[in-house]
């Protein structure tokens, strides 16, 4: 969306006419009329725009407008009440199209590093004791975090740790609406994980793509303890309810169930009762079984070649963010002398997987990549890369081979009119490759320790797998003319590279 639209869509969800936003804001009716319509462009002057997002935050205060709201912007965290100030940021940064989007989110995904820490306030919350054969009521969002966080605080006091069911068909940035206090909250779970718990996770439907990532986001420290089992409903959801119901067998349970529409007028549980209890494990584990795993986490290089093989070889049109020059289009020349200097069976494999992959004739094939500057390749730091392959010797491209990496690039766009190279900024701290066998299933490749790949087969996470890397390549632009810009922007690199 322009601004203009973005202008227009806001004065029409608060009903709000020229004069009374020129009156808020300080400038012409003329002006509204202007940006109305579409004649004039965005503001230059910062105070106005930030007057303009003061009185739509203060007027968009209904569930509709809030959801509208979400679904124009594809940014859910519009979709929940927050403070008027913090409302009026994140609308100045939507007008301003600097509102992060899943590209930044996605790039960092899964880069968490959580420390553990224990105490009976969690950001000015103080916990309640769970009493056997006790139960207790709790009021509004304030109840639903006390008695999550009474939940877990008091599992951390039991010996013997088994499974955890867990089923939360919500909007965690909804309950937990301080960043601090969803910080404390990952410190809980990941201590609890460090202390012998298992996790199995029932995972929300996602409204759209954005919600999916902020959701994924949350779990993926937990995940890379591979102590937590997530799966999914395969059938339609119409998000009606918002739903809670977090069960330790033999113990304790939270439930909480609502309308979506009105999350804050609701009750929460927190019961020790034994048949109360054994009733939502009966109920956690019905719905279970209408579920399918939502991911299988690889770590072992014999699963992780499996993975790529069945991967790499099914005959699909596929797109790929990468963390340097495509693998399938390497120079045979850095080829042998990776295999030479990492003699890991796992990365001879691996090339012969890659080696599919250049059926490039009847297949659509994108490949979102860094392209380094003369300068980074000239520093000695611009690394050869084989997602999941363990470089016990690192190596480095040189002017030479990264010029002939390029010119096989050109080599594949002249020869295969459905292959493109989108030529992203080097980042030289992102660890995660994203690969889509679009329509059927998405890797993520994480390449720092812990390496795993994370494979996902449910239509609706691949297809917001497979919507954000293609958000990445429209954005830039990759086919027509864009196709030969691209071409020269590679001929320039590398005629660059050859008179270093």
């Amino acid at each position: 969306m322009t601004f203009n639209d973005k202008f227009k869509f806001l004065m029409d969800i608060t009903n709000t006419s020229n004069t009374t936003l020129a009156s808020a804001v300080g400038i012409d009716n003329s002006a509204v009329s202007l940006y109305r319509n579409g004649k004039r462009k965005c503001p230059r002057n910062k105070e106005v725009l930030k007057k303009m997002a003061d009185y739509f935050a203060g007027s968009i205060k209904l569930n509709y407008q809030r959801k509208a709201l979400a679904l124009a912007a594809d940014y859910s965290r519009f979709n929940h009440s927050r403070p008027v100030s913090e409302y009026s940021q994140m609308l100045y940064l939507w007008l301003t199209d600097e509102l992060p989007v899943q590209n930044d989110l996605v790039d960092s995904i899964l880069n968490e590093n959580v420390s553990s820490s224990s105490t009976d306030y969690i950001q000015g919350i103080r916990t309640i004791d769970v009493v056997p054969n006790a139960t207790s009521v709790l009021y509004r969002s304030e109840g639903k975090r006390q008695a999550i966080l009474s939940f877990v605080n008091y599992l951390l006091t039991l010996d013997n740790p088994k499974t955890i069911y867990v089923w939360v068909d919500d909007d965690v940035y909804s309950i937990f609406d301080n960043k601090e206090i969803i910080a404390s909250l990952h410190e809980l779970i990941i201590r609890l994980l460090d202390y012998g718990y298992e996790i199995c996770q029932i995972s929300p439907s996602p409204v759209n793509t954005t919600q999916f990532f902020e959701e994924f986001f949350y779990w993926v420290p937990a995940y890379l303890t591979g102590r937590v089992k997530s799966y999914y409903y395969p059938r339609m959801r119409d998000n009606l309810f918002s739903k809670i119901s977090i069960v330790y067998p033999g113990y304790a349970a939270v439930y909480s169930d609502s309308l979506s529409s009105i999350p804050d007028k609701t009750f929460t549980v927190l019961t020790a009762e034994s048949a109360i209890v054994s009733i939502k494990e009966i109920e956690f584990k019905t719905f279970l079984s209408y579920c399918r795993p939502t991911m299988n986490i690889y770590e072992s290089a014999e699963d992780v070649s499996t993975c790529f093989h069945r991967f790499l070889s099914t005959p699909v049109a596929h797109i790929q963010k990468g963390l340097s020059l495509p693998p399938a289009t390497m120079p045979d020349e850095l080829v042998t002398q990776f295999l030479n200097d990492n003699p890991d069976s796992l990365g001879v494999s691996m090339r012969i997987a890659y080696q599919r992959d250049k059926m490039y004739d009847n297949l659509r094939n994108v490949d979102i990549c860094p392209l380094a500057t003369v300068n980074q390749v000239l520093s000695g730091r611009v690394p050869v890369i084989f997602p999941v392959v363990k470089q016990e010797v690192p190596i480095y491209y040189t002017p030479r081979t990264y010029a002939l990496h390029l010119k096989n690039i050109l080599e594949i766009m002249d020869t295969y009119p459905d292959y493109f190279f989108v030529p992203i900024e080097y980042n030289p701290d992102d660890n995660v490759c994203i690969i889509v066998n679009e329509g059927s299933e998405a890797l993520l490749v994480r390449t720092a320790l812990p390496s795993m790949v994370l494979d996902f087969n449910h239509p609706q996470l691949v297809q917001n797998f497979q919507e954000y890397l293609y958000r990445i390549a429209n954005e830039i632009g990759y086919a027509d003319i864009n196709r030969r810009k691209i071409r020269a922007q590679i001929k320039e690199l590398i005629n660059a590279l050859e008179k270093v």
